[in-house]
């Protein structure tokens, strides 16, 4: 995923150097094999990926843990290469390397032992994701002991994005996709598990928050990093002399009403599980002797909105959930079931080739998927979806659907337009190409 990403040093004022924005060789996961395959190939593992039943993937992960943890890998990276491909950004396999790592590795090539101030100059990596964990693999030991390195993150582990969709329903474990940062990190640098709030450019200062003990000592289901000021909530400071940032995007409702308050998000791990539970429990919930046809109904209707790769891959591993286990365990519940996918455009996977767009359309027909295109959905209720169409034809979907998956697109991070403008006017006069555009990782 497309994210703004930056170094922020110690020398000359707003020193901008870009991260690589998606490693192609997987990060410490199972295995360290490269999959070197071309464009097309790698285009056709991604669908397949999306639309294939996952069936030989949850055979295997019952049978053999060793060649799920090879498979999967390989699989993910085709994928990855493809999303990759599909965004214009070609790359033989390696080859978006740690490029910041090598910028310093090289920028130190004549440095001393020591710093001479005589202290580590303190290093700071904000985030866990892809940027993130390529910088720090890129990073040599000797270079790694040259810096007090400190990273700080929400995510105390590396999520494998590409197989994400495929962990909703169990067709890949969690723990395939995810590698703990800690092991990433061993003998390189320090981990905090904190949400970064505020960077104060000028005096190299982050202020970082997590929320304290709650008050009944079983609940683990708080919020660990709230937003707003509350009780016991946990605030400290990390100074830093050079600054890596590698926060990555966040979901975009468009501001279309009623999707934080009615839509699952699908961006992290916790919104697979999410999504997970509320189809579980939908399921047991139609199975009660009181359960009318009507609320059977309404309780199995489900919908993705998004036609990109995420929205593809969710419905497709729903659609195999429900074509597999679900039939399995629920066989009296299958009639009632419906599902849905919306797609603004008029195209599922607009970016890849449009005979990949069709085959999906003809797979998700065989397997009771409804493809809804050219709709863009304006309002979601506790009662209905509401939908409009380029013609300005307004579309409604009701009774409720109580599952709704949002995968419509994502946005930059706010602390991401708040650091932008700090090293704007930080650098005011500086230069006279100093400007928001330039700021953008490309």
């Amino acid at each position: 995923m497309a994210s703004p990403c930056f170094a922020y040093g110690a020398g000359t004022p707003g020193t901008i150097i870009p991260l690589p924005k998606a490693p192609t060789q997987k990060a410490e996961l199972h295995t360290a094999d490269r999959v070197n395959t071309s464009t097309a190939a790698a285009v056709t593992s991604v669908t397949l990926l999306a639309l294939r039943s996952r069936k030989h993937a949850r055979r295997a992960s019952r049978t053999s843990k060793t060649s799920l943890q090879v498979v999967g890998p390989a699989v993910a990276a085709a994928a990855a290469a493809a999303k990759v491909a599909a965004a214009g950004k070609l790359a033989a396999a390696g080859a978006a390397g740690a490029s910041v790592a090598a910028g310093i590795r090289t920028l130190n090539k004549e440095r001393p032992e020591q710093h001479k101030s005589g202290r580590r100059p303190k290093m700071v990596v904000l985030g866990t994701g892809w940027g993130s964990v390529t910088f720090l693999q890129g990073l040599s030991d000797d270079i790694a002991k040259y810096y007090d390195i400190t990273v700080v993150s929400p995510r105390n582990f590396f999520l494998y994005t590409p197989l994400l969709p495929a962990s909703t329903m169990g067709s890949i474990e969690e723990r395939s996709i995810v590698t703990p940062i800690r092991r990433v990190l061993k003998d390189k640098a320090d981990f905090l598990e904190a949400k970064c709030e505020e960077i104060d450019v000028r005096n190299k200062k982050l202020k970082c928050t997590r929320a304290g003990t709650p008050d009944n000592s079983a609940d683990i289901d708080y919020e660990h990093f709230p937003q707003e000021e509350v009780e016991g909530k946990i605030t400290f400071d990390v100074d830093y002399d050079v600054l890596i940032y590698g926060i990555g995007a966040q979901t975009n409702d468009f501001n279309t009403p009623g999707v934080q308050e009615h839509a699952f998000f699908f961006k992290e791990l916790t919104d697979a599980r999410k999504v997970r539970d509320k189809v579980t429990d939908l399921f047991e919930r139609a199975s009660l002797p009181n359960a009318t046809e009507k609320q059977k109904k309404r309780w199995l209707s489900f919908v993705v909105v998004g036609g990109g790769p995420t929205g593809v891959e969710v419905a497709a591993d729903m659609a195999d959930f429900l074509a597999g286990d679900a039939t399995d365990l629920y066989p009296k519940l299958m009639e009632y079931v419906n599902v849905k996918l919306v797609n603004t455009g008029d195209y599922l996977l607009s970016t890849y080739d449009r005979g990949i767009s069709e085959k999906c359309v003809e797979v998700f027909e065989e397997k009771g998927v409804e493809v809804l295109a050219g709709y863009r959905v304006t309002e979601i209720t506790k009662k209905e979806i509401k939908m409009r169409q380029k013609s300005g034809e307004e579309m409604r979907l009701g009774p409720c659907f109580t599952g709704v998956v949002w995968a419509a697109g994502i946005k930059q991070n706010e602390l991401t337009m708040d650091l932008k403008k700090s090293l704007l006017d930080l650098n005011e006069g500086v230069s006279e190409g100093n400007t928001p555009l330039e700021m953008h990782c490309e």
